[in-house]
């Protein structure tokens, strides 16, 4: 059984993290100008596009993954681990971006800096939770 402040840690993690993705899922392949509009400050030149909505992809498997972890979690907790996987992956698409973009606006490094701590967070979060799990 996962304590009680435990397992509101992991709903409310998996709710906004769920809706952070399924967002920039959603921007990402339907508003790609707007994305570099608003966190880069210029048009999209070349293949910026087509990876863009590569990561967009990625966004829809971790969102989809999220959605069953809600679903699924206190009657499967290895989804909490899955979670962290998804996570953990995305702390390093996350640093990699932030290193490698030529330019981002202040609306774009409020909306890139946090993530990478966020997804951090929420390894430990998910571990901890799966660990109660196991543990009892």
């Amino acid at each position: 059984m996962i304590e009680r402040r435990l397992r509101i840690a992991i709903l409310i993690y998996l709710w906004a993290a769920l809706l952070e993705d399924t967002s920039l899922f959603l921007m990402a392949w339907f508003l790609p100008d707007a994305w570099f509009r608003f966190l880069h400050g210029m048009a999209p030149a070349g293949f910026d596009i087509a990876l863009l909505r590569r990561s967009a992809g990625q966004w829809a498997a971790f969102a989809l993954a999220q959605g069953i972890a809600l679903a699924y979690w206190k009657k499967a907790p290895v989804w909490l681990v899955i979670v962290a996987g998804v996570r953990f992956s995305d702390l390093f698409t996350d640093i990699s971006y932030i290193l490698a973009v030529p330019s981002l606006t202040l609306l774009g490094w409020i909306c890139l800096l946090p993530p990478p701590l966020l997804n951090l967070v929420g390894v430990v979060i998910m571990r901890r939770g799966y660990n109660q799990t196991r543990n009892r």
